[in-house]
């Protein structure tokens, strides 16, 4: 007989079992948007980043449209948030019956960046994919924000007591788009700013692990706007003088490029005639034809090419910001930016806010796309906003397409996909 030493029985086990975890992640996958799905997260903090800009209003006009297509989960930080929200739910026709509450810790809106990413099997089961936080690069992943919001995935895999599967992988929701059948979309500037430390090799092979997919697609940069916010300034209105962000993801996939169906891509277009009106618009349009020409070059995870729209990105818009509005304290914590600029602080200054038509969501039978004119603003806003809805109308057309003015979120650096999570409908 045999017999063979405790070490290296040991490592065949270890070996056994290292084999049976890569063969049960690989079979865990990301759903894609537009499939079924069994309920919405909505994220809801009660703010107004800028006077006059509720973020409830908003809110609100997501819940009353998105109610009759699905169930929804309102996540909400602590028990007191839940009599408010509900005095407001109760001044519409919800049914609420399809409304229920989350209460966990977090203190920035976008639940898709930090809550739960709901993977599949083929039985049907349900696990959440568990990312590194650091609240989309700003902030060291040891900063007491980036951990109260990092755990919030784990939490909801414990309370709903499903698996969750850790990945040393930096991440938000917002910042890669999947088609469900094994393609995904990465911005390199985003994946390499999160993840420093990893090559190219190691995100995709941590993607792979985690969310099933088998072809990776990398795209360049996101728009100019949606830069972070604490590096530079942009042009100020007529382009005098400077604007500054009200904030920004830092180069969010869901801000200028959008999978809506397994082999149809939306993309952003700034178009030749509007890159001549100034440095920022011509940016965007370098950086969306960069990467259209990567996409017109992809392939798919069959080795098909895809079918590509594109849509327009909206007017640019200013507002100005004072030392007393929420969306001057972020800008004020950084007294000077990475380019050298000096904050000037205590003075009103000119923002933008984090505007995009991409940043709608999927759900059964609707989309919630967002639009940004209101009275006293200029007709071409509305023009765009038209030009961008006909769009939606066209890739979408079993879907009831249903635009939101989100200024009142989009102060706060993210929009309605942002502050939206689904989660795929299994049967079980």
């Amino acid at each position: 007989m045999i017999k063979l030493g405790t070490t290296y029985l040991m490592a065949i086990a270890f070996l056994l079992a290292s084999a049976t975890t890569a063969a049960t992640a690989a079979e865990w996958r990301f759903p894609g948007e537009f499939e079924k799905q069994e309920r919405v997260y909505l994220g809801w903090l009660s703010k107004e980043y800028v006077k006059g800009y509720h973020t409830d209003d908003v809110l609100l006009e997501i819940a009353e449209n998105l109610a009759p297509y699905t169930d929804i989960t309102i996540c909400i930080p602590e028990e007191s948030q839940r009599k408010h929200v509900q005095s407001l739910l109760e001044k519409t026709k919800l049914p609420m019956n399809k409304i229920s509450f989350q209460t966990i810790p977090f203190t920035m809106l976008y639940w898709r960046d930090f809550g739960p990413i709901f993977t599949t099997d083929k039985q049907g089961r349900k696990s959440i994919a568990d990312f590194g936080f650091n609240c989309w690069g700003y902030f060291p992943q040891s900063d007491t924000q980036s951990r109260i919001m990092e755990r919030v995935d784990r939490d909801i895999a414990k309370q709903r007591r499903i698996p969750s599967r850790m990945t040393r992988l930096v991440s938000e929701g917002g910042d890669r788009e999947l088609n469900g059948k094994g393609t995904i979309l990465v911005t390199e500037a985003c994946e390499f700013q999160r993840n420093p430390n990893l090559s190219r090799a190691d995100i995709e092979a941590e993607l792979k692990e985690i969310l099933g997919v088998t072809n990776v697609i990398w795209l360049k940069q996101g728009t100019v706007d949606d830069d972070a916010y604490n590096v530079s300034t942009l042009p100020g209105p007529n382009g005098k003088g400077v604007a500054y962000r009200s904030a920004a993801a830092n180069n969010h996939m869901d801000e200028y490029c959008r999978f809506v169906s397994p082999d149809t891509i939306l993309l952003a277009e700034v178009s030749k005639e509007e890159a001549a009106q100034g440095p920022v618009e011509a940016e965007n349009h370098r950086r969306m034809e960069e990467n259209l020409r990567i996409l017109q070059n992809a392939v798919d995870q069959d080795g098909k090419p895809f079918n590509i729209i594109r849509i327009p990105m909206p007017e640019t818009l200013y507002f100005e910001v004072t030392p007393q509005d929420e969306a001057y304290f972020g800008l004020v914590s950084y007294p000077r930016f990475s380019d050298g600029t000096a904050f000037p602080v205590g003075q009103s200054v000119q923002v933008v806010p984090a505007q995009s038509y991409c940043n709608f969501l999927i759900s059964n039978g609707v989309v919630l796309a967002q639009k940004y004119w209101h009275k006293g603003l200029p007709e071409k806003v509305k023009e765009r906003d038209a030009e961008a809805l006909a769009v939606l109308k066209t890739a979408f057309p079993k879907h009831k397409v249903v635009s939101i003015n989100t200024l009142g979120i989009n102060f706060g650096g993210g929009g309605i996909h942002c502050s939206t999570q689904q989660e795929p409908y299994t049967g079980k």
